[in-house]
């Protein structure tokens, strides 16, 4: 959080002013202007911009939903809440992401929308996705919440899709202590979320002291983003092209100085994409080794973690869980995530790569 936020956000916080107002409404604006698509509307979460993106694609009960279960419950838990069934598609183990071809073998007459979760920052192949989805007639909702900053032919991730939904939760590369955001395609589409995000209500209207002006033409929610998330977003946009740098550079780093390490894979970038490298994803020989691995390296100080647990296993999910999902299967009990973040000096990589080496001769 840089020291910059300060004052600003005392200004807004003894304004009198906390609500949904012109901070949030600004960090909007800068923020369409950042991806480059002016359809974008801010919310209070990523959750939100997930649950918002599931009812505009007109899901509901009956229908099915294939998603990934390498992701947070975020991605999963709303379409479930909208009476759909997920239909677990395969990942690619070498990336972590959605696998095409997997997705194609689950479409059924039943099927609405497919969801894609761009892990780790790295783009998923969208091109494939969406040549998929135009040919069953479905939508494309990204989970990008690892993925500002990451590019896909060229274009922000945010660009792309029906519906592309990010978070600034606290440990994302751009946070407003909690937030999000969803973009869409059609100024239509903006307007409905926007309208969604506060109970169908348009906040734009004016009227009379006791006269209002418009009407409400379906329910929405209590999802806006406040000044006070809004004044934070501001302040942090302006750090995030030397951020989001740091990130991508560290990562490079990484790459160069632990390629070639017996036992250890490296993270695989989708031709075309640029990651965004939220996490930095090792692939190890199998769970005992990684178990080992991750004590060791844990034991030097260098944080380490899965990040997120394979929702296909929750008791949540149980009537849907699936055998035909080797990808997942591979992918779970191989992978471990390291930092890459701004926050780490050239010191600090090159302690991590040493204890690496030394972790990947010294484990059986």
């Amino acid at each position: 959080m840089p020291k910059t936020v300060l004052k600003p956000l005392g200004k807004v916080l003894m304004s009198g002013y906390i609500g949904e107002g012109e901070k949030a409404h600004e960090f909007e604006k800068k923020f369409q202007e950042y991806i480059g698509n002016p359809y974008i509307a801010m919310v209070n979460s990523g959750t939100s911009a997930l649950a918002l993106a599931y009812r505009m694609a007109g899901i509901g009960p009956g229908d099915e939903v294939i998603s990934t279960p390498m992701t947070c419950l975020a991605t999963n838990e709303p379409i479930m809440l909208l009476g759909a069934k997920i239909v677990w598609a395969d990942i690619d183990a070498s990336t972590g992401n959605i696998d095409p071809a997997s997705i194609e073998k689950r479409i059924t007459p039943k099927t609405k929308a497919i969801v894609v979760v761009h892990w780790a920052g790295n783009p998923v192949d969208i091109a494939a996705v969406s040549k998929i989805a135009k040919k069953h007639n479905l939508k494309v909702i990204e989970d990008a919440a690892h993925a500002f900053s990451a590019k896909y032919n060229g274009k922000y991730i945010g660009n792309h899709s029906d519906y592309v939904c990010f978070s600034f939760q606290a440990i994302k590369h751009l946070t407003t202590v909690d937030g999000g955001a969803i973009a869409v395609k059609t100024p239509e589409d903006y307007k409905r979320a926007v309208l969604l995000r506060w109970y169908g209500n348009s906040r734009s209207n004016t009227s009379d002291p006791i006269q209002w002006v418009g009407d409400v033409e379906e329910p929405g929610y209590k999802m806006h983003m406040n000044d006070v998330n809004g004044i934070i977003g501001i302040e942090q946009l302006k750090y995030m092209p030397k951020i989001t740098a740091m990130y991508k550079k560290n990562a490079s780093y990484l790459l160069k100085k632990l390629e070639g390490i017996n036992g250890v894979e490296l993270p695989k970038i989708t031709p075309g994409g640029e990651s965004s490298f939220w996490l930095f994803t090792l692939r190890l020989p199998d769970s005992e080794y990684r178990a080992k691995f991750s004590a060791l390296l844990q034991g030097r100080g260098i944080a380490n973690s899965i990040v997120h647990f394979r929702n296909d296993t929750y008791k949540l999910f149980s009537e849907w869980k699936r055998s035909d999902i080797a990808g997942v299967d591979n992918f779970c009990s191989r992978m471990l995530n390291i930092p890459c973040g701004w926050w780490l000096s050239r010191a600090d990589l090159d302690y991590m790569v040493k204890n690496i080496k030394e972790a990947s001769k010294n484990i059986r």
